[in-house]
């Protein structure tokens, strides 16, 4: 006795299944790209946490808020230690 054949709603759903189950798969090995976004972080990052700005810092600002890097000698910015400062956006 043979079997039915499938019909073709079940071969779309494997095909979509198997799709879904190889880009996961794929997604998760790390590439070039990653190495890349990695050292963007580090760089954007001077301590071991990333900063979050207070209500007070923020008082003035009309739209968005952020932490970002300001060197601390500003008339030698590159061979000069950098702190955080939050600056308004917008």
């Amino acid at each position: 006795m043979a079997m039915k054949r499938p019909k073709k709603t079940t071969y779309l759903f494997f095909f979509f299944l198997s799709t879904l189950l190889f880009s996961t798969l794929l997604s998760n090995i790390p590439g070039i790209h990653a190495a890349d976004k990695l050292n963007n972080v580090r760089r954007l990052m001077i301590g071991s946490m990333a900063p979050t700005c207070t209500y007070n810092e923020c008082k003035g600002c009309r739209f968005r808020c952020k932490a970002e890097q300001v060197p601390v000698d500003a008339n030698d910015p590159i061979n000069s230690a950098y702190h955080y400062r939050c600056v308004c956006h917008g």
